[in-house]
């Protein structure tokens, strides 16, 4: 799949023009205000509809905003046009000013056709191309990741903060904290987890005390009902029962014992929470183990949830049962199962949990297949993205690797606090300790890894999908001497895509054949362009001189060695040494002034 051409038409800078690309790399070469950034975002914008209709049909991209309007013209457009497996993809976009009319029509078939043909591979061989936009507002602002709620990655995680305007690369450090932790999956999950949503949890251990007081209510003629809040009020106040759900249940068993009611239901409720401490007993086992054991976890939870479901509409069967006691227990039991199935989606939690709210009063006979229908579709949804998942950071690591060989090993430290490492020519560094251009380069390499790595899940060679990349002044910070290799290494490590950059750096241009370069300029006021005719393997002067039109010299020095050349040429000898001493003195060794010496020599022994 690759771009063929887009035309601008009155869009900022563009009267009109037509951009003809390479299937590799194309680089846009200007001076500030040339119009570098014009044509990227224009890219963008056009693809940013194609991104939206990959995720869902009859999605919406970005539009031509009315200050993009070249010079007060009425009308604005971009014409794109894509190949893929040999057939034509284009598609239209328009803008008109408010209170005019235009002949121009938004064509959308293209980019929804696309889109599709991009949807049924996907559901052949799982594979997804890469779109993203790396404009000139990138920034590293901290390598410090944060702890991400713990959800597996979708393949459609490709396309989030793709096309934005600013690009912030914390995303990139968070998502490689979180494969770290699954690639690392231990016992301390449901730890983890239960410290990120403390508050949820706060909240309902609040809610099943509330229920039990006002189960404590019915009997208040068997214990002293004061001495029985300020025995739940001490249970509440005990910090443990939030950090350990074991402990929360032992404690409500207790206190259910602690009422001392001799009927059969009261006795089959404290049976009930007796079921719920052993499950999480079972839960705390198992949570040493691997998550490929998310089946026996899935079946240990099933088995008591089908015993208490069981228990339960026994109980709902007799004449006098007593509503306060049902629903404290049943709140207890939902509660349960949340805290147990805590690496449920938020989306199958809230199917369960909303369930159970409507069988809270009368149990139906498909809860148990509901809930059980609900865990097996969750397990293999969590398995196929752990396997994935765990592929993913090997394959980022070892693009940073081939990258910038001798930066290696980047990875996560958590004490005293989460902080990124990584190996320099072998000495360990905090992250945040590299400059500027190092981290953007690290992160830039490593979030379009990470997109081809989740676009290409089954594949042996992820960094060779494909897709379009979009990258805003990619010498932004970096050494000339690393600015020599980000090209060739850009298409070394990622083959696949199709490159779309801009420069103003001699250093990025001497490495690149001249038909992949458009030099951008302003023609009477509009953006234009010409092809380069020479540019690799060129040095920066020439460069410099013939494709960006900056002298290589500072004006005075550049007027000064033309007057020495002119000097030696009329014979004026005294006065051209006089001159070269001069500036030998200004600026040191140089190549111009060796070979002014040598002129001189050879005049003065055989005179021309």
């Amino acid at each position: 799949m690759k771009i063929d051409e887009i035309t601008l038409l009155n869009f900022r800078s563009a009267s009109k023009v037509r951009f003809e690309f390479s299937p590799t790399v194309n680089l846009f070469v200007g001076v500030n205000g040339a119009g570098k950034s014009t044509i990227l975002d224009a890219l963008s914008i056009a693809l940013s509809w194609l991104v939206k209709r990959i995720e869902r049909e009859n999605g919406r991209g970005s539009y031509i905003a009315p200050s993009s309007l070249h010079n007060d013209e009425t009308e604005s457009a971009l014409d794109i046009c894509l190949t893929e497996n040999d057939q034509t993809y284009r598609w239209f976009l328009s803008k008109v000013a408010k209170g005019t009319q235009s002949d121009l029509t938004v064509q959308l078939t293209g980019v929804t056709r696309l889109a599709e043909v991009i949807k049924q591979g996907y559901a052949v061989d799982n594979t997804l191309p890469v779109i993203a936009y790396y404009s000139v507002n990138r920034v590293v602002t901290t390598t410090r990741p944060e702890n991400p709620t713990r959800d597996v990655t979708g393949n459609w995680d490709i396309y989030a903060n793709a096309l934005g305007g600013k690009t912030n690369y914390q995303s990139f450090f968070d998502w490689f904290r979180q494969q770290d932790d699954i690639l690392n999956e231990n016992a301390t999950s449901r730890t983890r987890w239960m410290r990120q949503n403390q508050s949820w949890i706060r909240s309902r251990v609040k809610r099943v005390f509330g229920y039990l007081q006002d189960a404590v209510s019915v009997y208040h003629q068997s214990i002293d009902a004061p001495d029985f809040v300020a025995l739940i009020q001490k249970v509440q106040a005990n910090e443990i029962i939030y950090t350990e759900p074991r402990f929360l249940f032992l404690e409500l068993s207790d206190l259910i014992e602690t009422l001392d009611i001799n009927t059969a239901e009261d006795k089959v409720y404290g049976d009930i929470l007796k079921s719920l401490v052993f499950m999480f007993y079972k839960m705390s086992a198992l949570s040493f183990e691997h998550n490929d054991e998310l089946i026996s976890q899935g079946t240990a939870v099933t088995t008591i949830i089908e015993k208490t479901i069981s228990q339960f509409a026994d109980i709902a069967a007799q004449d006098n049962v007593e509503i306060k006691l049902h629903t404290f227990c049943w709140e207890v039991f939902s509660f349960a199962i949340g805290l147990s199935l805590w690496w449920l989606s938020d989306k199958g939690k809230q199917a369960l949990e909303s369930e159970f709210k409507r069988n809270s009063k009368q149990i139906t006979t498909n809860l148990l297949q509901y809930t059980q229908n609900i865990i097996d579709s969750e397990m293999r949804q969590k398995q196929d993205g752990y396997r994935h998942e765990v592929q993913q950071l090997p394959v980022v690591t070892k693009a940073i690797e081939q990258f910038i060989p001798e930066y290696n090993f980047l990875r996560v430290k958590r004490v005293p606090r989460p902080h990124m490492l990584i190996n320099k020519n072998g000495v360990t560094y905090n992250l945040d300790q590299l400059s500027d251009g190092e981290k953007n380069l690290i992160a830039l390499v490593g979030d379009i890894a990470r997109r081809l790595a989740i676009g290409n899940p089954n594949s042996e060679e992820p960094l060779k999908g494909k897709g379009f990349v979009l990258i805003d002044e990619i010498d932004l910070h970096l050494h000339p001497g690393w600015q020599r290799l980000v090209i060739p290494k850009l298409l070394e490590v990622f083959p696949g895509c199709q490159f779309f950059i801009s420069t103003h750096s001699p250093q990025v241009i001497s490495h690149v054949k001249p038909d992949n370069i458009f030099l951008l300029n302003q023609t009477d006021g509009s953006l234009d362009y010409v092809k380069a005719i020479e540019s690799y393997g060129k040095n920066t002067d020439r460069i410099l001189e013939d494709l960006l039109g900056v002298s290589a010299r500072p004006a005075e020095e550049k007027e000064k060695l033309h007057q020495l050349f002119s000097l030696i040429q009329n014979g004026e000898l005294a006065e051209a040494t006089e001159l070269v001493n001069s500036l030998s003195a200004l600026i040191g060794d140089d190549a111009d002034l060796v070979k002014a010496n040598v002129l001189i020599k050879r005049k003065e022994l055989i005179g021309k």
